[in-house]
């Protein structure tokens, strides 16, 4: 009767729900190599599930513990907050905080980039509600984040990455209908500048979809796969071959599908020398689900406003 491949059926009555995986991959793992059949066939262990959508998940190994950041979201407030399960290396549950620092935006957040700089560890999650790019950087990790600078502003963009490639910075975001944006400056506390250089992409899809990776003198990219009606689909493991203020190059390497855990979807993954994590996607059945879906739409709208 309540057949999720019906159209109508999944629209009235499911609703997407997101949880987060992880991996022992005992130093196994070797990037890009054999990602994907680690994916397959290797044990992952399920987060607690504490959120309908508990998604996004970077991951930090670090002392004999285990930090995963990560997107938590319920259908009563209709906002993504920010918050870190922490793990044993027996991958037992210890914590679950919330991070601090955050509340002042007021907007949704998600995707919540991490990279580390001469020592210090920073964050930029995704706040395109404000129409910012800001960057935050752990005061008291992990849990108190301090503001340190707005980078970019005026410009609605979601899960920004940034890297360094031939001694600039480049900070690579998408719009809200998944088109490339690109920023580049001397310094990650400088100015950001846009460039538009012409695109050779392998496929249209540049959302992204964890931190850029680079070994061998090579740099890759993770996008998710958007289609209109079905988002976070799939991962593509893209090679950067070149970037320059005039060319962007890219080539395909891989695709992660949901068929690794045979879910609906995952749109992020992350990893360390022993740890994978990535997030997966089920559609859930519920008699309320129109109510909660309509809920959000409302609640978002007025952000907009907010912030219009």
């Amino acid at each position: 009767m309540f057949n999720k491949n019906n159209k109508l059926i999944k629209k009235l009555f499911f609703h997407e729900s997101w949880d987060i995986m992880v991996i022992n991959s005992h130093g196994q793992h070797v990037f890009p190599e054999n990602t994907l059949d680690i994916l397959c066939n290797a044990k992952a262990q399920q987060l607690d599930k504490k959120y309908i959508f508990q998604a996004d998940p970077f991951i930090i190994d670090k002392g004999d513990r285990l930090y995963v950041f990560y997107e938590a979201f319920s259908f009563l407030n209709s906002k993504g907050i920010l918050r870190c399960r922490i793990l044993n290396k027996d991958l037992q549950e210890m914590d679950d905080v919330k991070l601090e620092g955050f509340d002042d935006l007021k907007c949704h957040l998600s995707f919540p980039f991490l990279f580390e700089l001469e020592g210090k560890l920073f964050m930029i999650p995704e706040s395109s509600e404000r129409k910012e790019v800001i960057l935050f950087q752990s005061v008291d990790f992990p849990a108190r984040w301090e503001k340190v600078k707005v980078l970019v502003s005026d410009i609605a963009v979601t899960d920004n990455v940034v890297f360094e490639l031939n001694g600039v910075n480049y900070l690579v975001s998408t719009t809200l209908d998944n088109e490339l944006v690109i920023h580049t400056s001397e310094g990650i506390l400088g100015d950001w500048k846009q460039i538009s250089p012409a695109l050779d992409i392998c496929n249209v899809h540049a959302r992204g979809a964890g931190k850029p990776y680079s070994i061998n003198d090579k740099t890759y990219l993770f996008t998710q796969e958007c289609n209109p009606g079905f988002y976070g689909k799939s991962i593509f493991i893209k090679e950067l071959t070149s970037l320059t203020p005039h060319k962007y190059e890219e080539k395909l390497v891989g695709k992660i599908s949901s068929s690794i855990n045979n879910s609906d979807g995952i749109h992020t993954l992350n990893f360390t020398d022993n740890y994978i994590v990535y997030d997966t996607k089920h559609l859930t059945f519920s008699l309320l689900s129109t109510l909660k879906k309509l809920t959000y739409k409302v609640m978002v709208n007025h952000r907009k406003r907010l912030f219009s």
